[in-house]
């Protein structure tokens, strides 16, 4: 009987027996056009309008004709491009039809849409980036997004983002580049030479995705189709050659039909002359890969990380970006030839990322052609706007919120599953400077945290001694049963809102603390952020404990977190917390999940840097119920 595996043997014994790939008789990908960066629409007078009209669309890559949901018939979205300051109005035209009903925090909901301007400073009120909206089939919804005037100039994205169907659409292909432009003024000659609105023909926009993923373990596009109930699948007519289905082909994983696509393109060829510098601003749409990109033979100068500046550029032969993270970076390769920029694991960066996913296989082709030219790197940047001045060195008596996030596990965050869009599980006082601990109890997973409205500063990778998830497991309908244990396998006495002691594994256990130990981040690896760098994105590896700090400045509303791998964040791996009029903190107190706090494992426990600051090192620590005295002593102080 014939497979799909004795049908690949021969095709590669006998290629010259081949024909022109197309649905009926597939093929693996080819790649190799040249780049081609996605249409573009740029402000102008302050402001940009447009209309993106989601609809169902027949989508060519190379022979594959798929049908997805798309931005205006594209794949992905056109590009914006804007200034600091600009008026940026949407119509967001939802030409979807009736969809099957779904529950919650699992996948659901394929013809329900929104719109979500990842990484901007603004408001998360209607009609700007308010991600709890719903624009159901038939509707149409005017967003007037308004960038503020101090607005970081740098890359960003656009995506749909209502919850249960993120994974979905994005991985459809409803997504874009969103990029602010610097003041010329700003820039070094350097920076000026490789960037727009002068020398617009040195930058390489890339929207990187996996969008054409079928095959591979966990969630992917396919599999995710055939939960959330949508009519337009896989073409699953006879394989003429093979005698297998399209469907069946594309699904294994033997075929290697998938690709990280760029700008919707399979790895495309990039042209530059020797010692020609040019920036590459890529964004990782995901929806679920990290990516750890290498270009072997060329240098790479590191610009910016989420949209926001380094102080000073450096060199690294890796570029890390978790998905739904983005990177500026200056690339040179100073001979003629051939160069890949691959994306692959790498077994002496896994101490910080753990078991991470990161995604393997060339993403382009770089060809180095034509004569010499002298360029030089980038050595300084642009100055930072005020919401994200230095935060490192504030005074203790100036940090005016407190919090505690943790990650894990899969799909929970602080020990709860996604509930409504109401439920705030912090309040905080607009116009102070916050500082949060971002902590992940997976034993060998990292996930990659995002907070929506502002960036945060990294202060200090902290020594974990926060609570350890083993059970569980993630998947629609929620996780098995699962219990939090200490390091040295001791059951917690701070659980959970769903905890049952009569399904969990009795203590003392064996806890797998292979990861444990990211308060050494002094290591140049990819699962760590530099201290001082702002990220809106971070990979919390496994067993980690982070502090941050951001300025909740400007905006009231609604703060969005969850984990950027999509999936996760569908089934419930989100959480909203509330930025109030100030003096009006005290309307939400600090919740808890069924009584037991995030981040802890015994009522006793210490935990670092909830209190004090951490920026001299020092590691300081107090009782959790004390903690919990001093939120409300703040929350009192703040109202009188």
């Amino acid at each position: 009987m014939w497979t799909t595996a004795s049908v690949l043997g021969l095709l590669c014994v006998f290629p010259v027996l081949t024909t022109a790939c197309d649905n009926s008789d597939p093929c693996q990908f080819t790649g190799g056009q040249a780049y081609t960066p996605t249409a573009e629409r740029t402000s102008s007078n302050g402001g940009l309008v447009q209309t993106l009209t989601v609809d169902i669309s027949d989508v060519t890559i190379e022979w594959l004709t798929v049908q997805r949901r798309t931005y205006n018939g594209g794949f992905p979205g056109p590009t914006f491009r804007l200034k600091a300051g600009d008026d940026l109005n949407i119509t967001l035209v939802n030409n979807l039809g009736p969809q099957p009903a779904g529950e919650h925090n699992e996948f659901r909901d394929p013809n329900t849409t929104n719109l979500h301007t990842h990484g901007l400073h603004i408001s998360p009120l209607e009609p700007q980036d308010y991600v709890l909206l719903e624009v159901g089939p038939g509707e149409t919804y005017e967003y007037k997004f308004e960038l503020n005037a101090d607005q970081q100039a740098g890359t960003f994205w656009y995506h749909a983002h209502h919850h249960g169907s993120t994974f979905f659409q994005v991985a459809s292909g409803l997504a874009g580049l969103l990029i602010v432009e610097d003041e010329p003024s700003s820039m070094s000659a350097e920076l000026a030479a490789i960037s727009c609105p002068n020398n617009c023909n040195k930058e390489v926009p890339m929207l990187l995705g996996n969008f054409i993923e079928y095959s591979g373990g966990g969630a992917t596009f396919a599999s995710v189709q055939e939960d959330i109930g949508d009519p337009f699948t896989l073409d699953d007519t006879v394989v003429t050659t093979a005698g297998v289905t399209l469907n069946a082909y594309l699904t294994d994983q033997q075929t290697g039909v998938s690709a990280y696509m760029v700008n919707g393109q399979v790895r495309p060829t990039i042209t530059m002359q020797p010692g020609e510098i040019r920036r590459f601003r890529m964004v990782n749409a995901g929806p679920s890969d990290m990516l750890l990109l290498t270009i072997t033979g060329c240098e790479i100068t590191i610009l910016a990380y989420d949209g926001v500046y380094v102080d000073t550029p450096y060199s690294q032969d890796f570029i890390f970006i978790p998905t739904g993270g983005r990177c500026d970076a200056a690339v040179r390769c100073a001979t003629a030839g051939t160069y890949e920029m691959r994306s692959g694991e790498d077994t002496a960066h896994e101490p910080s990322i753990g078991d991470t996913g990161i995604y393997g296989g060339v993403i382009a082709t770089i060809e180095v052609t034509g004569a010499s030219v002298s360029m030089n790197f980038p050595t300084a940047t642009p100055a930072k706007p005020s919401y994200l001045d230095d935060l490192q060195n504030v005074a203790n008596s100036s940090i005016g919120g407190r919090y505690v996030v943790e990650l894990g596990p899969t799909p929970f965050l602080n020990r709860e599953q996604f509930t409504n869009t109401t439920y705030f599980r912090y309040n905080f006082d607009v116009d102070t400077i916050q500082q949060w601990v971002f902590v992940n109890s997976d034993e060998d997973s990292g996930h990659p945290l995002h907070m929506h409205v502002t960036h945060f500063q990294v202060i200090a990778y902290n020594a974990y001694n926060g609570a350890v998830t083993v059970g569980g497991g993630g998947g629609g309908g929620g996780p098995g049963p699962f219990a939090y244990y200490d390091l040295s396998g001791n059951l917690c006495d701070q659980q959970h809102r769903d905890f049952d002691p009569n399904a969990i594994v009795a203590d003392p256990i064996t806890v797998d603390t292979t990861y444990l130990g990211h308060d050494t981040n002094d290591r140049n690896l990819a699962g760590y952020a530099r201290i001082g760098e702002f990220r809106d994105v971070l990979l919390i590896p496994p067993l980690a404990s982070v502090t941050v700090r951001f300025k909740a400045t400007d905006y009231i509303g609604p703060y969005v977190l969850h984990c950027h791998i999509l999936n996760h964040e569908d089934e419930g791996m989100m959480m909203v917390t509330y930025s109030t009029p100030s003096g009006q903190a005290t309307a939400s107190p600090w919740e808890s999940s069924g009584g037991h706090n995030p981040g802890t494992c015994k009522a006793t426990d210490v935990y670092p840097d909830i209190l004090q600051n951490t920026s001299d090192g020092n590691k300081h620590a107090v009782n959790t119920w004390l903690t919990a005295l001093w939120m409300l002593m703040v929350a009192c102080l703040n109202h009188f």
